[in-house]
């Protein structure tokens, strides 16, 4: 009974250490405001007559996404839940905002007919981005997992 209590403790500890918040903070948003600036930068120095302020929503846009991945995480961590069903509902995530993001560069071509061309270039160029970064910490989530795993059969197998 003893052991069993302590490989449950033992259990909640690795599923703490695995989601790494600061880390994934750091990522995302710096990430996604240093990608605004090279992107939104190069765009109006390279072509000065397509850049509207219109393409300042584009980081905005992403930042919210950001911050619900942030959130998502943060609430993984306080329900302690298995890496495996974390992977799984930010690919949820992902598909729903992959829904959500044909349906506004949609829009935008169809209603807005300003620079139209450049906008759906920078914005699909930020979402490739975006996409990396989320994959990046599903991959960080599956690393720390696989090594905590490692941790705990080691540690069975000294007893």
């Amino acid at each position: 009974m003893r052991r069993t209590v302590e490989r449950y403790n033992f259990r909640i500890i690795i599923m703490d250490n695995v989601y790494k918040i600061k880390k994934a903070r750091s990522i995302v948003l710096y990430g996604i405001i240093l990608f605004a600036l090279l992107e939104l930068g190069f765009i109006r120095l390279v072509f000065p007559a397509y850049y509207t302020h219109n393409l300042l929503l584009i980081p905005v846009y992403f930042l919210f996404f950001g911050l619900c991945i942030l959130l998502i995480l943060n609430w993984m961590k306080r329900t302690k839940l298995q890496p495996a069903r974390a992977v799984a509902l930010l690919m949820y995530f992902s598909l729903f905002q992959m829904i959500l993001t044909f349906i506004v560069m949609f829009s935008y071509y169809y209603l807005v007919d300003k620079h139209k061309y450049i906008m759906l270039f920078a914005f699909s160029i930020f979402y490739l981005f975006f996409m990396g970064i989320k994959l990046s910490i599903i991959y960080n989530i599956d690393i720390q997992h696989k090594t905590e795993i490692k941790h705990l059969q080691n540690a069975e197998k000294e007893q």
